[in-house]
């Protein structure tokens, strides 16, 4: 074979080879693009997790009202927008996954206590105003009563304007952390005589009177006197027990 018939049959083979790579090319370019264009007309699905209070159907519903628009069509920060602005979304994720999946993760604002007023307030941990929901007869949370009951202090979706309300919400939740059994434990907080901390406890049921000053300094010399007392009684076993002066205890038992 002469040389010239080597260089002859060398481009061939270079541009046999340059065809077939182009035609992948092509191929793999033809089969993204069908693809893509395949996917345009798939509606993508949205997948919700952590919703408690509300089901997904509801949030995509408050989606589409603060938007005007559909969710599933809408970029992933419309989204986030959206969902915070609800008042039981205490912080939300927004990812895309390939090729039509929306995930949505919620962190939900919970219950924590009901403010006795017309018409009653939910209040989050953080002293959060919650709307109302069909479920809330369910809710097993302390009750606060003869607190100011001014409608302009409780904005759904804001937190509560209330002095009073934002310390005594402040208080629970430094004893919820502490001892979340003598929480649940509190059926009512009373505001009484200007602003003295009364509890009503579930059972039977036991009045504590904390008086207007250092809260939780006075539910641990009632928690000191519980420990006291373990082997004979419980706290309950008493009518009511005063804690509003220097550091004492004094106790009615129940009858």
């Amino acid at each position: 074979m002469t040389k010239k018939s080597r260089n002859r049959k060398s481009i061939l083979v270079m541009i046999n080879m340059f065809l077939i790579i182009a035609s992948i090319a092509i191929i793999l370019n033809f089969s993204f693009s069908w693809a893509k264009l395949k996917n345009t007309f798939i509606e993508p699905e949205i997948i919700l997790s952590g919703s408690i209070e509300y089901d997904q159907k509801n949030y995509i519903a408050h989606i589409t009202k603060v938007t005007g628009e559909i969710a599933n069509q809408l970029p992933s920060n419309k989204i986030l927008e959206a969902l915070m602005m609800h008042p039981f979304v205490q912080a939300s994720r927004v990812s895309y996954r390939y090729p039509n999946k929306i995930l949505i993760e919620l962190k939900e604002r919970e219950a924590f206590a009901i403010i006795n007023k017309d018409p009653l307030v939910i209040l989050d941990r953080n002293c959060f105003v919650l709307p109302i929901e069909d479920n809330f007869n369910n809710y097993d949370i302390p009750i606060l009563s003869k607190f100011n009951s001014d409608n302009n202090l409780y904005p759904i979706g804001e937190k509560s304007l209330s002095v009073k309300v934002q310390e005594t919400i402040f208080w629970l939740s430094s004893l919820y952390e502490l001892d979340p059994d003598f929480y649940s434990s509190i059926s009512e907080v009373l505001l009484e005589n200007g602003n003295e901390i009364v509890l009503i406890l579930n059972e039977y049921p036991t009045k504590v009177l904390l008086g207007d000053t250092d809260t939780m300094k006075k539910i641990e010399i009632l928690k000191r006197f519980e420990h006291t007392i373990k082997e004979t009684k419980k706290i309950t076993d008493y009518a009511y027990l005063d804690i509003r002066y220097n550091n004492q205890i004094i106790a009615k038992e129940n009858k």
